[in-house]
């Protein structure tokens, strides 16, 4: 079906589930979030539960809010690692994504790494901002398994399907 069509009979909303990207409601439901701020929103970053498979590693870091309004979560999650005297030891940058954040919804991206290595690397805390615009989160403590190296992949920002 060709884009043209398709918007005629069905909106830009049809045609990003037509594309594949999302439902109509919920692809209507992002176009009139307002944007998310780590401050109004009272955004809250955690690590979720690790996957490890062989000597690679999984890290979910989720996003949630402690407020009851929905809201658009977008831009590229940027990670710094701190040592235990907060020190920068590494920072990261993620692809663009984005997701709604809300009651019952969350956001995600990924840390990928290895362990297991001759070199190991021990962050003690993360920082993480979502750029350009939704800010920073609180600083929280490294919890997941120690990575063998610096080469430490983080994903784009995308909806907690679980």
């Amino acid at each position: 079906m060709k884009l043209s069509t398709t918007l005629a009979m069905t909106g830009v909303a049809g045609a990003i589930a037509v594309a594949g990207l999302a439902s109509p409601a919920q692809a209507a439901t992002t176009a009139k979030a307002p944007a998310c701020s780590v401050a109004k929103n009272k955004l809250v970053l955690q690590f979720a539960h690790g996957y490890v498979v062989g000597k690679k590693v999984d890290q979910p870091l989720s996003i949630s809010t402690k407020s009851k309004k929905t809201c658009l979560l977008s831009g590229r999650p940027v990670v710094r690692l701190l040592n235990k005297k907060h020190k920068v030891i590494g920072v990261y940058q993620g692809a663009k994504g984005q997701a709604l954040v809300g009651a019952g919804r969350e956001a995600v991206f990924h840390l990928t790494f290895t362990t297991g290595g001759k070199h190991p690397f021990h962050p003690a805390y993360v920082r993480v901002t979502v750029s350009p615009k939704a800010g920073t989160f609180k600083t929280i403590r490294w919890t997941s398994n120690t990575p063998s190296s610096k080469k430490i992949k983080v994903g784009a920002l995308k909806p907690w399907l679980d």
